[in-house]
């Protein structure tokens, strides 16, 4: 009280009212709640960080906090796990009204065949749609904002590669990994599976990076020819045709075919940067599993070919 009177007296005197004696309380207040939100958050990278550290081979459940929502991760490492290496990380993105475990479990076999950190990260549940753009979903979740600090965890626990970080997703989180494409730069290459892409909300702009996309996607699927209802999404082609002018690569692809039912056509640029599509004939939303498989390796193939230039 010895402090606050005078302080009291000295803005009323300078006449200042109560209302603006208020405001600047206020002030105060508002900068001490920012600076604990900043440490709270902080403390949450750093125990993340230190789960990650703990890592054991195999399949481990991570769960975290952010933006005041629980968030659950499922990390598979491969069998054969040191700590003084540097892995290459998957992330996996389930589709909507999915949870981390069935991602989790097509990918993770991947971690030992190629010497990876599988992630299936979980959106949050029940609603479990990931904001793969906003005003879109009647609840919204910083995704991009969990997503940047899991990587920021595991780079800080050393145990991935800041250059070989991917992502992959189907359906809901195939459209996420178009909106992580366009608004981050922490992913090396990314393949979205079974989905659009936003007219408008996915396209890169000038804060964009150039970066590798490999589009997966049957050719009955109900989006490969594009859709318009709350939002327009672009058919396969043209999605092709926006990434690969922003990332300068040449109109005419290279054709590699697998089997009578894939065909993938990659677009390179001078630089190396790619942008190919996977198409599978016949197939729609869900690919069959073991065309599903074929173009699953394809898109790790891809994928892993790719490293940040830092």
């Amino acid at each position: 009280m010895r402090v606050l009177v005078p302080i009291v007296i000295g803005f009323l005197t300078a006449g200042c009212g109560e209302s603006t004696f208020k405001k600047v309380f206020k002030s105060f207040d508002d900068d001490k709640v920012a600076e604990a939100k900043v440490l709270a958050e902080a403390n949450v990278t750093d125990t993340l960080a230190a789960n990650f550290a703990a890592l054991s081979p195999g399949t481990n459940e991570v769960k975290t906090e952010h933006d005041g929502r629980s968030r659950r991760l499922i990390v598979t490492t491969p069998k054969i796990f040191s700590r003084q290496n540097l892995y290459p990380i998957l992330f996996c993105f389930h589709g909507a009204g999915g949870k981390a475990d069935a991602p989790s479990k097509r990918w993770s076999s991947h971690a030992n065949k190629r010497g990876l950190i599988v992630i299936s990260a979980e959106a949050v549940q029940p609603q479990a749609k990931w904001n793969f753009t906003d005003k879109f979903h009647a609840e919204e979740h910083d995704d991009v904002g969990f997503i940047l600090k899991v990587v920021e965890a595991l780079i800080a626990s050393q145990v991935a590669d800041p250059k070989t970080i991917y992502a992959t997703g189907h359906s809901s989180g195939g459209l996420f990994c178009y909106r992580l494409a366009k608004e981050t730069t922490v992913f090396a290459a990314l393949s979205p599976m079974s989905c659009g892409m936003v007219k408008g909300a996915h396209d890169p702009d000038q804060k964009t990076k150039f970066v590798p996309i490999l589009q997966v996607i049957g050719d009955q699927d109900k989006s490969f020819n594009g859709s318009q209802n709350k939002v327009t999404m672009y058919s396969a082609s043209k999605r092709i045709d926006v990434w690969r002018k922003f990332n300068q690569c040449s109109p005419n692809p290279v054709v590699l075919e697998k089997g009578k039912e894939i065909v993938v056509y990659t677009y390179a640029s001078q630089a190396g940067v790619e942008v190919a599509l996977c198409q599978v004939k016949g197939q729609g939303h869900f690919i069959r599993r073991d065309l599903r498989d074929i173009s699953d390796s394809l898109a790790l193939d891809f994928l892993l070919k790719h490293k940040i230039n830092k």
